[in-house]
């Protein structure tokens, strides 16, 4: 269990509206016809998520450009994280 315990994280009050709209793409992720991790996120499914929030197009930018920065991440953390390929 020591390996699934972190830390409370902290969330900036501007960031808590992205943190929970990636919270909920989860399975909306593109994998590699072959398998593999996940190569980023299937954007023409989270668009219409971002839409329902019908934020003025300031707001709408600075989210999807925290969603950007999120998706880079996560990225770099799955491939830091796979399984090596024995060689």
């Amino acid at each position: 269990m020591e390996d699934y315990e972190s830390d409370t994280l902290d969330v900036w009050p501007d960031n808590e509206r992205a943190l929970a709209l990636f919270q909920r793409v989860g399975t909306r992720w593109a994998y590699p016809p072959m398998g593999g991790t996940p190569s980023g996120l299937r954007w023409e499914a989270i668009y219409p998520l971002m839409d329902r929030l019908q934020l003025p197009p300031p707001e709408w930018d600075d989210l999807h450009a925290d969603l950007m920065a999120m998706e880079a991440a996560a990225v770099a953390a799955f491939r830091e994280f796979a399984p090596k390929p024995k060689t």
